[in-house]
């Protein structure tokens, strides 16, 4: 069973090449939308490292992004995320 988690909001600042900006928003609208229907699925955005995506967070403060938390699968390098 899994344990209800609390909500939080936070704020994130992206910086990136503007070309991806419809692509990595229509990926969050999406997960949102999965979210909302109460739906599973992989969503994947393709981070080309080679070419022009090179996207920096930061929190609302300033500071980097950090995390403890460990992909459920890793496969040269693809990786999946899962909270639950």
């Amino acid at each position: 069973m899994r344990r209800k988690s609390e909500e939080t909001t936070f704020v994130l600042r992206v910086t990136m090449k503007k070309r991806w900006m419809p692509h990595f928003i229509a990926m969050l609208k999406y997960m949102e939308y999965l979210g909302g229907i109460g739906s599973s699925r992989q969503v994947t955005l393709y981070a080309d490292g080679d070419g022009d995506f090179r996207p920096k967070f930061r929190t609302l403060f300033g500071r980097k992004l950090k995390s403890d938390a460990n992909p459920i699968k890793d496969r040269h390098g693809n990786r999946v995320y899962d909270a639950g």
